[in-house]
């Protein structure tokens, strides 16, 4: 035998020198070199599992609805904030079909989420001035409509006559 660091193949042999064992016995490597070694394939295979588990967890998130939950709660925010800067009544109609998600609006934060995946529902805070109350909710319709009369402001369905203007 030559080189003592590295893998060793060992075959236990009978009286005649012919080997007994099908399979040979393996030896894992010795001293500092071996344990250097397999101490670099673990860090290497660790490594390689947090790599995959943040790039699978980035992909879901990126293909997912969280992304849309997340815009529309942003934009129902602003929506909310036009309303009250706006004197007199108004009513303001969300330009796209929100039929997949349901809103939840209160007084310190509006709520996205699906039937299917409330696991990822999305809240974003808001803020009013003194005397404004918010209300409403809406459940998987088509078209989606923030109506403030004097100092309510309330999430709701918008109507046909709504729809054509």
């Amino acid at each position: 035998m030559g080189h003592q660091s590295g893998c060793r193949i060992k075959w236990k042999m009978n009286k005649h020198g012919i080997g007994e064992n099908k399979f040979p016995r393996v030896f894992l490597p010795r001293g500092k070199n071996g344990a250097s070694i397999l101490m670099i394939i673990f860090e290497v295979l660790v490594v390689l599992l947090i790599v995959f588990t943040i790039t699978e967890a980035a992909v879901k998130m990126a293909s997912s609805e969280t992304v849309e939950k997340v815009e529309l709660a942003n934009e129902i925010v602003m929506m909310v904030d036009t309303l009250v800067g706006v004197p007199g009544d108004a009513i303001v109609e969300y330009p796209g079909n929100v039929s997949n998600y349901n809103f939840l609006i209160g007084q310190e934060k509006i709520v996205v989420f699906t039937e299917k995946d409330d696991v990822s529902r999305v809240e974003r805070k808001l803020i009013v001035p003194l005397g404004y109350s918010l209300s409403g909710a809406l459940d998987e319709k088509s078209w989606m409509c923030l109506e403030k009369k004097g100092l309510n402001i309330l999430l709701r369905e918008c109507n046909e006559q709504e729809r054509a203007i």
